[in-house]
């Protein structure tokens, strides 16, 4: 499977003399210790130099240089330095578990506890470990203690039910589970129990006919620590930690001399918001770097930030478990599952810079009725991300809330959720409200044709990347990572969008949820977009239907805002007839009251569900 990796960058600044651990690094006022950077550095200088696109570009090639210099170690070690220099530093709290918090050292020696007992139950390098946690402070060591061990975590929505958890542990072949007696009302011990009925007579290692692989599970606290007693069977999680903790070391610390960048860290299945979802095999090297990217330019921005997105989504683990690895950054975690008055309280207590999540997230924190109540005053930015956004919502977070800073997040999971940001515009707000941004440093992105080729600026094409942050592949399926990656290391998004002459991207749609009608393209965020203009409609999707006409038709689900009702389905329709042409008009209007049953736990509406639906309710017309 091929990645590409970025080569040296050369700086044209003369390098920084190394002095001590503590020298800086960059121009801005972060201090990033030589100990982290001389542990792997990819770059030939540690002075940092940022491309600020000063020269108008023809062509839709934007490569955003920079000698921000690549790690090549794994998390885990990156953990081990940064205890190291930092030991007292507190980096995480997570408030749904009562205020439960950790310095750097305090972390890491929960994390090296656990991957001492994973060695000692027969954990190896590239063993698949499932998690299926929501966000709690098991997950978050679990990712640092894979990557200390070599195996690969295996991130599982904790929602998913029976068919979907076997779906997920077989497709990868993983040799342990980690997770809760419950998550709210899913009693997951018995969806286990059910899928392995087995389970009850084991003894020693797990040997199950529906999931051949599985040998070990873990059981972590319920809520509020409560400990249950443990099932024939199961591991008890607490039990490992303090059994690690008296372990020895020796084989820890033997297995770090195999293991580096390139070992892969962490599975995430994608979204399926077009049907079964795929593997995503990402490295170390791949979400390590990730974090690096706006701290030497913008410093402040995320050092403090609230994370309420579920971390088996690679925004939040990039984002929020991973952001600590900035040294003296810090993550708060709202609640297990996402709650707004929790989100609010965080923000206020921790003074959190930043806040992090897809648009469901924001807009409700908007219409909560007790946002005045809490002080929000702290944050310098917001990361809106994991589905398209409506300029307008993007202003308004800034006039209302008021967050001084929105910025749109454009990746997906195949590069570590990391591509483009449009924080670069700063105060060109017409480029920051309406594109995605432009590559992030150390990245290449382009418009390119069905054959690959780079079009012209302002021509419509496939967002493609590439850079260090590529996934190694989606695992044990060659064809597919062939059709996403090509052989010179682009990644194929499957997005369309165009590229003006400052290198920002403006997304049009997905190429699948692109509607032809009657040979005419058809973007469906831009028909929402015209709806949301509505007085009454809060949220706007909308898709295609079959026509034996017009070979497609537009449907459009419309939600109304609070409080208000569209009693004529015709006046909506009316409404966009006099903003757009006739064939972006719906032939089918829905109001509904909800998403909530069509969506991905990130927000992002998946629409193939909504033609489903509304292919039972409108049969193909003539």
């Amino acid at each position: 499977m091929l990645r590409f990796i970025e080569g040296k960058v050369q700086s044209t600044e003369k390098p920084v003399t190394m002095l001590s651990k503590s020298s800086r690094i960059c121009r801005s006022y972060r201090v990033i210790p030589l100990s982290i950077i001389n542990a792997s550095s990819r770059a030939s200088s540690t002075a940092v130099k940022v491309d600020n696109c000063p020269v108008k570009l023809t062509q839709s090639y934007y490569h955003h240089a920079s000698s921000v210099p690549l790690l090549y170690h794994t998390v885990g070690q990156h953990l081990n330095i940064l205890a190291e220099e930092y030991p007292n530093h507190r980096c995480y709290t997570f408030k749904g578990e009562g205020n439960k918090s950790y310095t750097y050292k305090s972390f890491l020696d929960e994390v090296d506890s656990l991957a001492t007992r994973l060695i000692e139950l027969g954990f190896e390098k590239n063993d698949r470990l499932a998690v299926w946690l929501p966000n709690t402070s098991e997950n978050c060591a679990l990712t640092y203690a894979a990557s200390r061990v070599g195996v690969i975590k295996v991130n599982i929505n904790p929602a998913y039910m029976g068919r979907e958890l076997l779906y997920c542990l077989n497709k990868v072949a993983c040799k342990g589970l980690v997770m809760r007696p419950n998550v709210k009302i899913i009693d997951c011990i018995k969806i286990i129990n059910t899928l392995i009925p087995e389970l009850s007579e084991t003894k020693g290692e797990i040997n199950s006919k529906s999931i051949p692989s599985l040998k070990h599970i873990i059981l972590t606290p319920g809520d509020n620590g409560q400990t249950v007693t443990t099932p024939p069977g199961m591991h008890s999680y607490t039990d490992l930690i303090r059994k690690g903790a008296n372990g020895k070391r020796d084989a820890l610390q033997a297995s770090q001399a195999h293991l580096d960048g390139d070992t892969p860290l962490s599975i995430f299945y994608t979204s399926g918001t077009t049907g079964q979802p795929k593997a995503a095999t990402l490295t170390n090297f791949n979400m390590l770097n990730n974090n690096f990217h706006l701290c030497y330019t913008y410093p402040e921005l995320m050092s403090r930030v609230c994370c309420p997105i579920p971390t088996f989504h690679i925004f939040g683990e990039i984002a929020g478990t991973l952001n600590i690895n900035v040294p003296k950054y810090f993550t708060a975690f709202s609640s297990i599952l996402p709650d707004t008055v929790e989100t609010m309280r965080t923000v206020q207590d921790e003074k959190c810079t930043a806040l992090i999540g897809a648009p469901i997230i924001f807009r409700d924190i908007l219409a909560h009725p007790r946002r005045k109540e809490f002080d929000m005053s702290s944050l310098l930015f917001g990361i809106l991300g994991a589905a398209p956004v409506n300029p307008a919502l993007i202003e308004q977070l800034e006039r209302e809330i008021p967050i001084k800073t929105i910025s749109q997040g454009f990746g997906q999971t195949e590069n570590a959720a990391s591509m483009a940001m449009s924080v670069f515009a700063e105060n060109d707000k017409q480029r920051r409200y309406s594109s995605v941004g432009k590559a992030l440093p150390r990245l290449e992105m382009k418009i390119a044709d069905a054959n690959g080729k780079i079009l012209p600026v302002g021509q419509e094409g496939e967002i493609c990347a590439r850079g260090f942050n590529i996934m190694r592949g989606y695992y044990n399926d060659d064809e597919k990572t062939r059709e996403t990656i090509t052989p010179t290391g682009w990644l194929r998004t499957g997005d369309l969008g165009v590229m003006d002459d400052q290198g920002y991207v403006y997304y049009r749609s997905r190429q699948k949820e692109m509607v032809i009608v009657g040979g005419i393209n058809v973007y469906p965020v831009e028909v929402e977009n015209f709806l949301l203009e509505h007085p009454s409609i809060a949220e706007a999707q909308v898709f295609g239907m079959p026509d034996k006409r017009y070979g497609e038709v537009l449907c459009a689900w419309v939600k109304p805002k609070a409080g208000m009702k569209i009693d004529n389905v015709e006046e909506v329709k009316n409404f966009l007839a006099s903003k757009v042409a006739f064939f972006k008009v719906p032939k089918y209007v829905k109001i509904v009251e909800s998403f909530a049953a069509f969506t991905t736990p990130t927000g992002k509406v998946q629409k193939f569900k909504l033609a489903e639906a509304m292919a039972k309710e409108a049969p193909v017309t003539a």
